[in-house]
């Protein structure tokens, strides 16, 4: 921990060295920030549950009007994790960045008349909506702190070349050719975000290989679970494909995207028996394995001028049809997933966003996902991925967000509320004040309701109340 301590006490007075110094020479820009979060729990409010400090640092090169070279590095350090021993069995993966994640962007953007390129490490992102991905998976996603990050810290971005054609004005066709794979990821059990489904199946484990108990598990147990990648070849990479125009004064994409699923399912493999004295031993095989799936679908968005009700509304919807994705099905009384179906499941939503009285903005959202069958038979229910409850064969949800300013811009309020018809959702309202042109500070709060087996209701325990403290350079 010391080592550690020290080396980020070593980085944090390089940067601000950095920062005092301005340094930007000829076409060398470099830039980043400093960044404290510190969470509180709600219910439990002496109980910390996040001391996560963020350095980033960015530089950008620029050869020429046609060629940039853009490169972005990210180290965190979440003390939490060596300060509380009830998030010990997290700590490892919770505590610090893993492996080489500390490099977010590394592309070079080259522009040549109505063709532009990007190769390198890089995020790409689909879609309007927000909060919700519905088009907008190109990149795996960074849940374990669930959908609480901005999206740009939710996405990981991945290696592709980028390759986009304007054969008009407001017009572009692009092509994604994505060689690179990394999985999505959750939070490990003993972290505050980890998933009741990722729990359940941790607490099995535990249960199985314990030892023997009369009438009840009379057998030593092994399980064994096995992770099946895609292999490293050209013809298992991800494509894309999105075509953006202008019809009047809509504007519209159509999208498509082919490869493999960046969230791996369970499949048991089977059993074993091997007979022992005086209890046998019985070994359960499983593994997770990624699915070949492809979406399909577009987005749409005007805002409208003419007088009237709607003037100065905003209209926005995305769309996509996800075909063959895998969806689990099992006991949602127990939370024991008994096989996957493989369906072909809609996603939609519609947006309104609207100025109200100078400087407030109302955003709502509704949107719906849509299962292809109500039930996969066999007497089973269709479980939700993040809990292993009963899945609707129709969700609904809807989400509404009001900001506004104070103090010439430099105070920005704002409320979310996301929710579905099932009575679970989420409300975090936040304050951001702008202490100088450098240094922004944030205070707000995330409280989660609703039921265990619900998405948001499986964290109501964690509520927090949660602060920030930034500064760029």
């Amino acid at each position: 921990m010391l080592k550690r301590t020290l080396f980020i006490f070593l980085l944090l007075i390089c940067s601000c060295s950095l920062a005092f110094a301005e340094l930007s020479k000829g076409d060398l820009t470099i830039a980043g920030y400093l960044k404290d979060e510190f969470s509180l729990g709600l219910k439990t409010f002496n109980e910390v549950s996040k001391f996560k400090n963020i350095l980033q640092l960015s530089g950008e090169y620029k050869f020429s009007d046609q060629s940039v070279f853009f490169t972005s590095a990210k180290y965190w350090y979440d003390s939490v994790y060596d300060l509380r021993e009830k998030y010990d069995a997290a700590r490892h993966y919770m505590g610090h960045i893993q492996r080489t994640d500390w490099l977010r962007d590394c592309y070079l953007d080259y522009t040549s008349g109505p063709w532009f390129l990007r190769l390198g490490k890089q995020q790409v992102a689909w879609g309007q909506a927000d909060g919700i991905t519905i088009l907008d998976r190109v990149n795996p996603a960074d849940l374990t702190e669930y959908w609480l990050p901005d999206a740009v810290d939710l996405r990981i971005p991945l290696w592709m070349a980028n390759i986009n054609y304007s054969p008009k004005l407001n017009s572009n066709l692009q092509l994604l050719i994505i060689p690179d794979f990394e999985q999505s990821t959750a939070a490990p059990p003993g972290a505050p975000f980890a998933f009741r489904s990722y729990k359940l199946f941790m607490d099995f484990k535990d249960f199985w290989e314990g030892p023997p108990i009369p009438f009840i598990k009379p057998n030593y147990g092994v399980l064994n679970t096995n992770i099946y990648y895609p292999a490293k070849q050209f013809k298992n990479s991800k494509f894309g494909v999105q075509w953006q125009d202008r019809i009047g004064d809509w504007d519209y994409t159509l999208n498509y995207l082919y490869g493999y699923d960046y969230l791996a399912r369970t499949y048991s493999d089977g059993s074993g028996y091997r007979f022992g004295i005086p209890y046998p031993t019985i070994t359960l095989n499983y593994s997770r394995r990624f699915k070949l799936v492809q979406m399909a679908g577009g987005s749409l968005n005007h805002t409208f001028t003419e007088e009237g009700l709607l003037k100065g509304v905003t209209l926005r919807g995305d769309a996509a049809v996800y075909l063959n994705e895998p969806t689990y099905y099992g006991n949602a009384a127990t939370g024991r997933s008994e096989g996957v179906n493989r369906w072909n499941n809609v996603f939609w939503l519609i947006g309104l966003d609207k100025s109200v009285v100078t400087n407030w903005v109302a955003s709502f959202q509704f949107a719906q996902y849509i299962m292809e069958h109500s039930k996969p038979g066999g007497g089973y229910q269709t479980l939700n991925s993040y809990t292993n409850g009963a899945q609707d064969a129709v969700e609904n949800i809807f989400s509404l967000k009001i900001s506004t300013d104070f103090l010439h811009e430099r105070l920005k309020p704002e409320i979310l509320w996301s929710c579905t018809d099932d009575n679970q959702g989420r409300i975090s309202p936040k304050a951001t004040y702008e202490i100088n042109d450098n240094l922004w500070f944030t205070l707000g709060i995330h409280y989660f309701y609703g039921k265990e087996v619900d998405s948001n209701g499986q964290f109501r325990d964690v509520s927090q109340f949660y602060t920030q403290i930034k500064y760029t350079f």
